[in-house]
């Protein structure tokens, strides 16, 4: 059993080991709250349906006279989607005994025969935060990157948009919210409206990244003008954005001079909009597309948009608590700690002309 802790190219020497005011410890990657870009649904169970309840069309003629009725046979539609939440899970081992012994940054005195079953609060700590953190990545990796049919380039099956060597069960266990988009568009009649970013299909890295210096402009108008007038009656309607398009956006205001109209500071935090908007950066998009979908010469689809109310594109999942909680357990058989994470998760596209992206 290893410790989760690799310290295999240190090379300290005992001082050096005890020396905590040395430590540097990387920042945690940029994700935003998932109650910011997904509504959250709990009590979900398998095949539990969700009725989607339409209204009538055109009704009101003028009315014919002597005692004669419009009567209209118009009725309300009634669709369904239906959850099919997967399990996800796993388990952290940590061996305390597997630590370097020069490792000596959490060291405390401790009784001889609580060795194996005192693990330092400090360590364990770091690990934890650690893991809940990777926790929370692992739920928008899959509500918004999951795809069924994800492979790696060169697996010879799928779909082969995967960084080369990518491991795919990490992202084909269900189908997320880029895919059902991709899937609505692919119809002949899609619902979900489209602006296509002509940078994306670049033949390389470098072209792709080149976006025009009235890029972002463009897509918000294009959005803005297009998604169906429904949209705008819910109170939580955003723009979801690649770290790429908010730089655009950004540098176009400043070449306008009109930078003064990007900044709105709410709480001692900068916030986004466009047109009373607000525009949420998506750090964690960008950072999967680079590292998980390079294609060698290309990205695939490195820049993109969603405007839509983020109750349409809900998760799903059993309880909140278990989306953001682990269990911690010491066993006296294999003289370890380990970290459990299990938590159930679906994503829908509930109403799919209530969402306009660019990609």
């Amino acid at each position: 059993m290893a410790s989760k802790l690799d310290t295999s190219l240190l090379t300290l020497n005992s001082d050096e080991a005890r020396e905590t005011s040395q430590l540097v410890f990387e920042k945690l990657y940029v994700k935003p709250e998932i109650s910011q870009v997904h509504g959250v649904q709990t009590g979900v169970e398998m095949d539990r349906y969700i009725p989607i309840m339409g209204q009538f069309g055109l009704v009101g003629k003028v009315d014919p006279g002597s005692c004669g009725v419009n009567t209209e046979t118009g009725t309300i539609p009634v669709s369904q989607k239906q959850w099919t939440p997967k399990l996800v899970s796993f388990r952290l081992p940590h061996c305390q005994a597997d630590v370097n012994s020069l490792m000596k940054f959490w060291k405390k005195s401790r009784i001889a025969k609580n060795t194996w079953e005192e693990v330092d609060n400090e360590m364990m700590a770091f690990i934890t935060d650690r893991a809940l953190d990777a926790t929370l990545q692992s739920v928008l990796r899959i509500a918004d990157f999951g795809d069924v049919s994800a492979s790696p380039v060169g697996d010879g099956a799928g779909n082969e948009l995967l960084t080369a060597g990518t491991t795919k069960t990490y992202f084909n266990m269900l189908n997320g919210l880029w895919k059902q988009i991709f899937t609505d568009q692919a119809l002949g009649t899609p619902l979900t409206h489209r602006y296509e970013i002509t940078e994306n299909n670049g033949g390389d890295k470098a072209t792709q990244l080149a976006l025009a210096a009235d890029a972002s402009l463009k897509i918000f108008r294009d959005l803005y003008d297009n998604i169906d007038s429904r949209a705008f009656e819910g109170g939580t309607l955003v723009f979801q954005v690649t770290r790429s398009i908010m730089s655009n956006w950004q540098s176009f205001l400043e070449d306008k001079s009109l930078v003064f109209m990007l900044d709105r500071t709410e709480q001692g935090s900068t916030r986004y909009s466009y047109r009373g908007i607000p525009i949420i950066v998506r750090h964690d998009w960008e950072r999967y597309i680079r590292t998980y979908h390079d294609l060698t010469t290309t990205y695939y689809l490195p820049h993109r948009v969603i405007l839509t109310d983020i109750n349409n594109i809900p998760i799903g999942t059993s309880d909140e608590e278990s989306l953001t909680s682990l269990d911690s357990f010491y066993d006296k058989v294999t003289k370890s700690w380990y970290l459990d994470v299990a938590y159930k998760l679906d994503m829908k596209l509930l109403l799919e002309y209530e969402l306009a992206s660019a990609y």
